[in-house]
């Protein structure tokens, strides 16, 4: 190719396996993917104090993070406010960024961002002949004075799920392609037939409230007064790689007890970094995802889809462009709901084995292979 493509993290993350979002997920698979099509692409990223994805194209820069005094956190947030940057000496951040990018020569390459209009904006301003891309992976919000620029700065304009591109077009006023996630079906499969006395329902994700794992474990409560013949898996915590207790933890704590009192196991390892997260994941025969927000495009829902189990997860968001008729859906903040859906899954075999073959056959459609040719094609236009 005659030109470079760069990813640039988005200015809140890292580029980690173990304490990283799914941004830094997305770009790690589809480095990975590029390279069937020709493509070795570079990562421009934040410093992180744990190892990186072992991606050699990577750049880590250290975030300019202010000093920290006694009474600086509220004049550095108010600061920027008044500047209208999302981070706290981002400014700082785009001139490091700009000085990579112009040691490099990469003035005229494909850069992709990721939840960054502000960086689009800045970067514009010094770099007018390069390709700049945007992907949004949830719905922001800026300063009008970003916001009144983006669309005129940015070349190409994406979104992970119809949900998430219509919401960002209303705000941005622009035309938004979709370019939803995929998954990587040979490390995300189905285990060997293993011999199995008692389903086991598994959750991924933050266990914040946003996320709903009460909800999952609320229905499970419900369903063990009359029938306790089953098993939970809920991997994640409140912080990618870090444990944190409040309210929210304690009562989920304190479900969980009750459950096991019950009869009924709750296994919660905490956050399972990626790389060890595929086989844990494929240890459940039912996967939910209980979102109670607008889920753009949850990495969770395609990947639980891609090792076998059927799939039950909110009607919210981008979910249910992703399930589709392979997997069944509740209404948001719905127990009853999801109560009804789980039972009719833990007591008949059958079913539950055919949506989980339904819910794979759907997931191998998706590989990440065929999201980068995607992107591919909108780079060379």
């Amino acid at each position: 190719m005659d030109r470079q493509l760069i990813f640039i993290n988005s200015t809140g993350d890292t580029f980690t396996p173990t304490h990283s979002g799914a941004i830094a997920t997305w770009i790690w698979e589809m480095c990975r993917a590029s390279q069937a099509s020709g493509w070795e692409p570079w990562v421009l990223t934040r410093t992180a104090n744990v190892d990186a994805y072992p991606w050699v194209r990577t750049v880590e820069i250290a975030y300019p993070f202010p000093p920290l005094i006694r009474g600086s956190g509220r004049f550095y947030r108010w600061l920027s406010k008044i500047n209208g940057w999302a981070h706290i000496r981002e400014s700082e951040w785009v001139k490091k960024i700009l000085g990579i990018i112009k040691k490099n020569g990469w003035t005229e390459a494909m850069l992709v961002l990721h939840n960054d209009p502000e960086l689009l904006v800045a970067l514009r301003a010094s770099l007018p002949n390069a390709k700049l891309i945007h992907l949004f992976h949830n719905c922001n919000h800026v300063d009008p004075f970003f916001r009144e620029r983006f669309s005129d700065c940015a070349d190409v304009v994406l979104a992970v799920s119809t949900a998430c591109a219509r919401l960002n077009e209303h705000y941005f006023g622009c035309v938004i392609n979709i370019l939803r996630n995929g998954v990587d079906v040979n490390r995300f499969a189905p285990l060997p037939d293993v011999s199995k006395t008692r389903p086991v329902i598994g959750f991924v994700g933050r266990t914040d409230r946003q996320k709903g794992p009460d909800l999952l474990l609320r229905a499970a409560l419900r369903i063990s007064e009359k029938f306790n013949k089953f098993d939970l898996q809920l991997l994640g915590a409140r912080f990618y790689g870090m444990h944190a207790v409040d309210s929210y933890q304690k009562s989920l704590e304190n479900l969980a007890t009750r459950l096991n009192q019950r009869g009924v196991s709750v296994y919660r390892p905490g956050f399972v970094n990626r790389l060890a997260l595929p086989r844990q994941l494929a240890k459940g025969d039912i996967h939910v995802v209980p979102s109670r927000w607008e889920d753009p495009c949850p990495l969770t829902v395609l990947e639980g889809m891609a090792t076998g189990q059927a799939v039950v997860a909110a009607a919210c968001g981008g979910i249910p462009e992703i399930v589709g008729s392979s997997g069944f859906l509740f209404e948001r903040d719905d127990v009853g709901g999801l109560e009804t859906k789980l039972q009719m899954l833990l007591q008949d075999d059958f079913l539950r084995r055919s949506y989980g073959l339904r819910a794979r056959q759907r997931a191998e459609q998706r590989p990440w292979e065929i999201v980068f040719r995607e992107l591919e094609e909108m780079l060379i236009l």
